[in-house]
């Protein structure tokens, strides 16, 4: 899977000799499913969705498939049915927000680990950008 603030989500799927291809905006809210069959590829499913979850279903060969796209706080997870069955996955996390898997909510203690040396940083240059204008205004 890969994830782009210019060219969106794209992931792949090579499953009964076929490829699943699904491509997703990451400004319009569109998502487009296609089967690459050969040297053919088509579009079978055209959507646009805002929310954290999007099913996409289609037919190819007898089969009844369903991509579903889950978006998470700081994940995004593709899952491939055929028939009803999951075949195939792919998951995307981003570890700088993470949740406690007991509680659901936000770890402040990995986030603050994190956060610790860009915090640092900005603070140091700050302050040296502070005494250097009130020297130069004295």
């Amino acid at each position: 899977m890969q994830i782009t603030a210019r060219s969106g989500i794209e992931c792949w799927f090579d499953v009964d000799g076929i490829v699943v291809r699904y491509w997703a905006s990451a400004w319009t809210g569109r998502e487009i499913v296609s089967v690459v069959e050969g040297e053919t590829e088509r579009v079978v499913s055209d959507k646009r969705s805002f929310g954290f979850h999007t099913p996409h279903d289609f037919d190819v060969a007898g089969h009844r498939y369903r991509l579903e796209l889950q978006m998470k706080l700081g994940s995004a997870e593709l899952r491939l049915f055929r028939d009803g069955e999951l075949i195939d996955s792919d998951l995307y996390a981003d570890e700088t927000i993470r949740l406690d898997p007991a509680t659901g909510r936000l770890d402040w203690h990995f986030a603050l680990r994190k956060l610790f040396v860009p915090m640092l940083a900005g603070l140091v240059v700050g302050l040296g950008f502070g005494y250097l204008v009130g020297g130069l205004l004295k």
